[in-house]
């Protein structure tokens, strides 16, 4: 849709043609609405990328596991197949084997490696 011309509005009042101009008018803001809208779900967008960049770069891969560093705080294990394979972070869980992934079941130990 192309939009209407600021100067296209000022003819069409010189002219008379009010309600023509109107229309256009309306149609400008419709077209600003829907660039707000736009725009909105581009930032929201923006920011679960600059989240995941965040997380990726504090992201370590140690001893086949990932773990999370911040201010010198280490937080995880996370699953590397599932971080690997669809991009989740999956926190692993301790039993007497070792570490297990519940989402996708991957052990990790110090008896078994699936």
């Amino acid at each position: 849709m192309a939009l209407p011309k600021y100067k296209d509005i000022v003819d069409l009042i010189k002219k008379g043609s009010t309600l023509e101009a109107q229309e256009r008018i309306l149609e400008l803001r419709e077209a600003a609405l829907e660039l707000q809208e736009e725009n909105l779900e581009l930032r929201e967008v923006n920011a679960k990328l600059q989240k995941r960049l965040a997380t990726n770069e504090s992201l370590k891969f140690e001893s086949g596991l990932y773990w999370l560093i911040e201010n010198d705080n280490r937080d995880g294990p996370f699953c590397p197949k599932c971080k690997d394979t669809k991009d989740q972070m999956v926190r692993m869980h301790k039993d007497d084997d070792g570490w297990w992934c519940y989402t996708c079941n991957l052990g990790f130990g110090t008896t078994s490696y699936t």
